[in-house]
């Protein structure tokens, strides 16, 4: 401990203008993940501190190396020919995690960044496969439970998204979400639920299909309508035939006479 206290001193004693960057300075990662920071700087300080909400973590002295206070946080030496840059890092990152992370050399200004820590769910569609008649309505539920912080939703019917109206309810600290997408079955489809917050890269999913069965009803009347109309024009033909035919025996008889 006398080790982070001196560090601490020659921080504050110190007056040696330094230039200092930290990145990033906004950072989401899901809990049990790992958080990295990045913190450089043109000058070699003689000593780094990284701190997570207001405690010391980390301290980094040129002369004997990383002094860590446990091996959740340690620190990687990444310093080329003119930049003495540091990533620290923060293992198996825990939701009280979430907040300042900071870091500070010699002379230099304390540069903050915030760490978002966020949770990952279950993503289910309320019973599954369906199958229905073409024409028909049918509804599809989503449930994302378990999630920090609230999820967006969306569907995706056969790769084309759509936008979800989400509905959520807390259960302790995570988030409980749904979302109902009503479509009209038309073709065999497959239905799919997707759910994320900003720390995934790509969003967790659920996929279900709609079998579609023609309707025969609709086919029969199709067919009957076809019927009624070929026949319609059939029985129009055989009427002009027949009048046409009847004219020209009038008229030879008309000539014999």
């Amino acid at each position: 401990m006398d080790v982070f206290r001196l560090g601490l001193f020659l921080l504050i004693t110190m007056g040696v203008s330094a230039e200092v960057q930290l990145q990033p300075l906004n950072a989401a990662v899901l809990r049990g993940s790992k958080a990295r920071f990045n913190c450089s700087t043109t000058l070699t300080p003689s000593v780094m501190t990284w701190s997570v909400n207001g405690l010391l973590v980390v301290t980094i002295i040129e002369a004997s190396g990383v002094l860590n206070i446990t091996d959740r946080f340690s620190a990687t030496n990444f310093t080329t020919p003119g930049n003495y840059k540091w990533e620290f890092i923060i293992s198996n990152v825990q939701r009280n995690d979430a907040g300042e992370v900071a870091c500070q050399v010699m002379g230099g200004e304390r540069q903050m960044a915030t760490l978002s820590v966020q949770e990952r769910g279950s993503v289910e569609i309320v019973g599954g496969n369906q199958t229905k008649t073409e024409g028909d309505q049918t509804e599809f539920q989503c449930r994302a439970v378990g999630w920090f912080p609230e999820p967006s939703m969306s569907w995706s019917v056969n790769g084309v998204e759509t936008s979800c109206n989400r509905s959520s309810v807390t259960q302790g600290s995570l988030f409980n979400s749904s979302c109902t997408l009503t479509v009209t079955a038309i073709k065999t489809s497959s239905v799919q639920c997707l759910v994320t917050v900003p720390a995934l890269n790509t969003p967790e999913s659920n996929t279900v299909f709609l079998t579609v069965n023609k309707n025969t009803k609709r086919d029969q009347t199709v067919l009957i309508a076809v019927t009624v109309a070929f026949s319609v024009a059939a029985l129009l033909f055989l009427i002009i035939y027949g009048i046409v035919f009847l004219c020209r025996r009038r008229r030879k008889k008309s000539e014999c006479l």
